[in-house]
């Protein structure tokens, strides 16, 4: 009965202990695991997490804050100096503030205070500059001469400062790649997409559905993005599927060709060539080249369950398997008349390795047979297809250029009303800030490097409690109208950005890289792209009493800052001059939020 009760007492103290961790863990979100590191490590990473694992700008802002009130609680516990209204990003700030502090305390406890405001400043340092410094301090006691010990310091400059801590921009880029994974309107390469076929001659992506990623992007859910990699001398097996589509080639040569219930069309692809092929039309084609890789990209509108398609293969018996298969033998017997052995050799037969797949291997024999009587798409429409590229650009300058296809243009694309656009920006140039006034653009890069921002309003959080919750917040949402977030995306080949109407954004390409894309323009029925930026600006017609109430300045000086260079209307040079004083000359032009101060 004593056992029973001491048992009892145990069992209940244990869970009051159980429940108080939990409580405590709960509040603070670092975490148990980190409780030995460094406090002002753990606040760096707890701000990393808030940025990572919540969803919406208030729900973030809140998380922030309990990471710096406990940051704070800790340094009033421990007796030290305590962080006011400064950037705790800022070593240097905060190494100041310690040091005043310091000088606060007594005389005995100057000295080991100023030494652990030293020590923690050199702990927030970079490992690149913790190492310069520590390698002069070897140079200060271990040289004699001082033309030695100049030389030594040199040396150590020189080792340290020209080569930055690969490990730290590797776990930088890395960080910001996981941050920018939770970003709805970014689809970084090899992620969020599901190979259909993945095999040694070749691929099929597809994108996963738009709604999938986030709410935010159910209004396009209905289209599917896919991506179509075939190796030199590769043969795509012939299929069919149960949506419209629009191919695209980004990369390679070769033939496509497709089948309707009217005629065979047979097209030679080349970088730009655009085809539009009817749901239901069964598709096949061939890599001329030998050595390069043929890349198209694909956008479907499926026919029967928005946003789901399927492919469907006459040919195959395992991987993939003809669409024949499944009938009885009865059946196929009666339609071709023949007889069940010659349809099991032809259905139901071993096959070989090599004829597995949808991707085959092709002779040069048979890829010459599948090329005859293709046409070359040119750059007005010829039946279903034609080449994007070989259009008049419809912005160009010195800095890049942009294509772009129209459904009230081009007949073909107006059932499903899509526009086709490319980009070409060369390195260390804009495609100035501009938005469609209808239409959500889905953008592949397809060669390059570069950045995207866009200007946004504030996003919801995304629901993990059904769908009468995310209703409400998107109500609550509604209520909020005039305030934005910047949303930038480092890009490179492969990648996918969304663009919906209305959300301004812009194109930037690395310094030493030209930058390429083509777009999908969904929804594009009568949209009109709108800059606002450049010589056409949207600002540039507001009448001058607009301009002045607008943005509480003089019209004379909107009328400076929105003015451009002709000649660079549309795709300007980052080192563009900005007129005025000699102070100014030189600046590159800054971020496309930077005029906000003048609202």
């Amino acid at each position: 009965m004593e056992m029973s009760k001491c048992f009892s007492l145990v069992l209940f103290f244990s869970l009051v202990l159980s429940f108080g961790l939990l409580c405590s863990a709960a509040d603070n979100p670092w975490g148990r695991s980190e409780a030995e590191r460094d406090p002002w490590r753990r606040y760096k990473e707890c701000k990393r997490r808030c940025q990572l694992d919540t969803r919406g700008e208030r729900e973030q802002g809140e998380c922030e804050d309990r990471c710096e009130r406990h940051f704070s609680r800790e340094q009033e516990e421990k007796g030290r100096w305590r962080r006011h209204d400064s950037n705790p990003e800022d070593p240097q700030r905060r190494f100041e503030e310690c040091q005043e502090w310091c000088q606060q305390q007594g005389e005995r406890q100057q000295p080991q205070c100023q030494q652990e405001c030293r020590r923690e400043f050199q702990e927030q340092q970079p490992q690149s500059q913790r190492q310069l410094q520590e390698c002069q301090q070897r140079c200060q006691q271990e040289e004699q001469r001082p033309e030695k010990k100049q030389q030594c310091v040199r040396q150590c400059r020189q080792q340290f400062e020209q080569q930055p801590n690969k490990r730290e921009e590797e776990e930088e880029e890395e960080w910001e790649g996981r941050r920018q994974s939770h970003n709805p309107y970014y689809f970084p390469r090899g992620r969020f997409a599901q190979a259909r076929f993945r095999e040694d001659n070749g691929n099929f992506w597809v994108l996963q559905k738009f709604s999938q990623k986030h709410h935010l992007l159910k209004g396009i859910n209905e289209y599917r993005i896919a991506l179509i990699e075939a190796n030199p001398n590769t043969f795509v097996l012939p299929h069919h599927c149960d949506a419209e589509k629009i191919y695209v080639v980004t990369k390679g040569r070769g033939t496509l060709t497709f089948l309707t219930h009217k005629k065979k069309e047979s097209f030679n692809l080349v970088p730009g060539v655009v085809i539009r092929v009817p749901a239901g039309s069964t598709v096949y084609l061939v890599n001329q080249d030998n050595n390069e890789k043929l890349t198209i990209a694909v956008l479907h509108r499926p026919v029967n369950n928005p946003g789901q398609f399927e492919e469907f293969f006459p040919a195959g018996k395992e991987n993939p398997q003809s669409y024949y298969r499944p009938f009885s033998r009865e059946i196929l017997e009666a339609v071709f008349n023949t007889r069940s052995e010659q349809l099991d050799r032809l259905f139901h037969g071993r096959q070989r390795q090599s004829q597995q797949g949808m991707f085959r291997r092709a002779s040069q024999e048979q890829i010459r047979s599948l090329s005859q009587g293709a046409t070359t798409p040119k750059e007005k429409e010829e039946d279903f297809a034609f080449n994007l590229l070989a259009q008049k650009p419809k912005f160009s300058n010195q800095n890049g250029k942009f294509f772009e296809a129209c459904p009230r243009e081009f007949e073909l694309l107006q059932d499903m009303d899509t526009a086709v656009a490319g980009f070409e920006i060369n390195q260390g140039s804009i495609f100035v800030p501009h938005y469609n006034s209808k239409s959500t653009f889905v953008v592949l890069v397809t060669e390059g490097n570069g950045y995207v921002e866009m200007v946004c309003p504030h996003l919801s959080r995304q629901s993990s409690q059904g769908e009468e919750e995310e209703e409400e917040e998107e109500e609550e949402e509604e209520t909020r109208s005039g305030e934005y977030k910047r949303v930038r995306v480092r890009l490179s080949a492969g990648d996918v950005f969304i663009v919906p109407a209305g959300h301004p954004v812009t194109y930037v390409a690395s310094k030493n890289k030209q930058l390429r894309f083509i777009a999908f323009g969904l929804y594009n029925q009568n949209n009109t792209r709108i800059f606002i930026a450049g010589e056409n600006n949207m600002v540039k017609q507001m009448d001058s009493a607009a301009k002045e109430l607008a943005f509480g300045v003089p019209s004379k000086l909107v009328d400076e800052i929105f003015s451009n260079n002709p000649q660079e209307s549309y795709f300007v040079s980052r080192q563009r001059q900005h007129r005025g004083s000699e102070e100014s000359r030189g600046r590159p032009v800054g971020s496309i939020l930077d005029f906000a101060r003048l609202f």
